[in-house]
């Protein structure tokens, strides 16, 4: 799953300052187009999309995650922390009885950016052919079979989903209703349409897009849920992270698009005119252990002595400089209500892991130090895989390989590029290219999904896996996903999260590390509006910042 694991596409150009825009520096000056307020946004080019076609991209990348949700409009959307309540858009309610088949009742005063009307045509459209444009979108909330969906009147459309889905969050979220009187001639094959010009229903228009370069966005002045604060957004695309800094300490951008490393985020704070907003992270780091390859980690008392060696709040000190928090082994946190506070925490105890090896027979019977496997003789070696830009968590990883083998364990860090990694432990797990790698997990508040990561669908039967890329295999499991995603009463749906919990927290598929927190840089000598939440002030769930955003008085 490269959503929240941000698999990056990359776009190959030189990037310039955009001339058809000016880009005064400055800070104090505002920056406006004739009566326009424009509110700029920098990303870097590996986080950027290529077009506007509704692909990976859009799924993918962090602009895309923060750019279909303003373009296009939703049944409903998360709302902002604390709470993230559900807040219907183009659906006013919804039921079901069975978590299975739903009802969708739509508002009536919704119009797409040319005007036509959005009905229950369109939303049945998006359900049936989105999933059909890219394998993006080919991850949840998918229905059962051909003909499951009906529009039942201009303004109902009903569905009956694969995989139930209940509770405090209705299936269909984070999906871009798209108008069906511009797609239904390219059904065969959505992507031979460029979608340019990009007719949405959300809360800003497409004005402009240049691939490399920028998009323009302008509020839609129409939209029923009320028009946004800033007449325009400009998401302007740098070369690298250096450049971008720069650019907000000049005034050219208010605020950066995914937040800043550490160090970038302590040196821009210097600046009296720019604020470091700190969030707690949305995604956590954790060790990933592929349990399809024979070798001595498919012992869970390996993997346990591995837990208890590791010194996360080492890592926290000096891989993130105080700025994470360590996690438990599980895909929540402690501010959810499904969070099990009662999870073994594997806090460091380098004697303990000593302990549990030594009585599972890995002694160092050849004296050079470390421990040997009883049944090869083999000492007992693994390779931790991590793309080698990921600074942070290499400085992590280096961390641990002088750490383990106090222990009598040794670890040999690989960095590869990112291509080579995801290749390695998603597309190419069976063929075993990885012993152990860094996995990042976002449960965010509206988590249910995450537990596809634990699925062991048709695993045994060497079929495809789904997003379980560490082999892991445990039907009971499979079955209290099942039930916990069609149990409507909330209470029961997080007991059965705590139970899934408990479950992995002693098989170990995974080991939880770091919380990285999220470090965001804004100018706040011109506007205001920035919006906090898990994750940062913007995120694949928090496109608040974006609406919010308006000048100063």
């Amino acid at each position: 799953m490269r959503n929240f694991l941000n698999r990056m596409s990359v776009v190959l150009l030189l990037l310039l300052l955009i001339p058809a825009f000016t880009f005064a520096g400055g800070g104090a000056e505002k920056k406006t187009t004739g009566e326009k307020s424009r509110f700029v946004v920098g990303w870097t080019a590996d986080q950027s999309i290529e077009h506007l076609k509704p692909d990976e991209g859009w799924d993918y990348t962090s602009m895309g995650t923060t750019f279909f949700p303003l373009a296009y409009d939703q049944l409903w959307i998360l709302g902002p922390a604390p709470d993230y309540k559900v807040i219907p858009r183009l659906a006013t309610s919804w039921e079901s009885e069975d978590g299975y088949t739903w009802t969708f009742h739509l508002r009536k005063d919704a119009t797409f950016h040319d005007g036509h009307p959005v009905t229950a045509k369109d939303v049945a459209f998006t359900i049936e052919y989105l999933v059909e444009a890219s394998e993006a979108w080919a991850y949840s909330d998918i229905v059962s079979e051909e003909g499951s969906v009906k529009v039942i009147d201009d303004y109902t459309v009903q569905f009956t989903l694969e995989v139930g889905m209940n509770g405090p969050y209705p299936p269909m979220g984070f999906k871009p209703i798209l108008p069906e009187h511009i797609w239904e001639d390219y059904t065969d094959d959505m992507m031979a349409f460029d979608n340019d010009p990009l007719i949405g229903g959300g809360p800003f228009k497409v004005k402009e897009f240049k691939a490399g370069e920028y998009l323009l966005l302008e509020a839609f002045d129409d939209y029923y849920a009320g028009r946004p604060e800033a007449d325009e957004v400009l998401f302007r695309i740098f070369g690298n992270r250096e450049s971008m800094s720069m650019a907000l300490k000049r005034g050219e951008i208010h605020m950066l698009g995914r937040g800043a490393s550490i160090v970038a985020a302590l040196d821009l704070a210097k600046d009296e005119n720019i604020e470091v907003i700190r969030t707690k992270g949305e995604t956590s780091w954790a060790l990933g252990f592929n349990l399809h390859n024979e070798t001595p980690i498919q012992d869970l008392e390996v993997r346990k002595a591995l837990m208890y060696a590791i010194d996360r709040q080492r890592i926290v000190d000096i891989a993130y400089l105080g700025y994470a928090e360590i996690v438990d082994t599980t895909f929540t946190y402690p501010e959810m209500p499904e969070h099990n506070p009662d999870l073994p925490q594997f806090e460091y105890n380098p004697q303990k892991a000593m302990s549990i090896l030594q009585a599972a027979g890995y002694v160092d019977s050849d004296g050079d130090g470390i421990r040997n496997d009883p049944d090869t003789g083999k000492n007992l070696v693994f390779e931790l895989l991590l793309p080698g830009d990921w600074t942070d968590e290499v400085k992590a990883g280096t961390l641990m390989t002088e750490m383990l083998p106090k222990v009598g364990i040794a670890l040999d860090l690989k960095t590869v590029d990112e291509d080579t990694y995801y290749t390695f432990t998603e597309d190419e797990v069976e063929e075993d290219k990885y012993e152990i790698c860094f996995i990042e997990s976002g449960p965010s508040p509206y988590g249910d999904w995450i537990w596809e990561t634990v699925r062991s669908s048709g695993l045994e039967e060497d079929e495809e896996g789904g997003w379980n890329q560490n082999y892991y295999i445990n039907p009971e499991v499979d079955e209290l996903i099942d039930e916990m995603l069609v149990e409507a009463d909330t209470e029961k749906k997080y007991a059965l999260h705590r139970e899934i919990q408990a479950i992995l927290a002693e098989d170990l598929p995974m080991g939880s590390l770091v919380r990285p927190d999220v470090l965001a840089p804004v100018r706040t000598d011109e506007w205001e509006g920035y919006t906090p939440a898990m994750g940062g002030i913007s995120s694949w769930i928090n496109s608040w910042s974006m609406i919010n955003a308006r000048l100063r008085d």
